[in-house]
């Protein structure tokens, strides 16, 4: 994940209708939008775990370690 698209998912979690969510240039969110930008951080990154260890399990068929961790993160076991 670069930081534009870090910058990009703040961005979205920042309420729109808030008088001037930017200060001095630096947008400033509020404990709930941190919450929801810290949510939606987490969520991408274990995506693209995900996204990792599927192409590494493709690639190694003969035992199920990828798979197992996959389940593991996606709280299947």
């Amino acid at each position: 994940m670069n930081r534009e698209q870090i910058i990009r998912m703040a961005r979205e979690v920042a309420d729109k209708d808030a008088v001037d969510p930017y200060i001095n240039e630096f947008l400033v969110l509020t404990a709930e939008e941190l919450e929801r930008f810290a949510n939606l951080f987490a969520a991408e990154r274990e995506k693209q775990i995900i996204d990792i260890l599927e192409r590494l399990q493709e690639r190694n068929e003969s035992h199920n370690y990828y798979k197992y961790a996959i389940n593991v993160i996606k709280g299947n076991l």
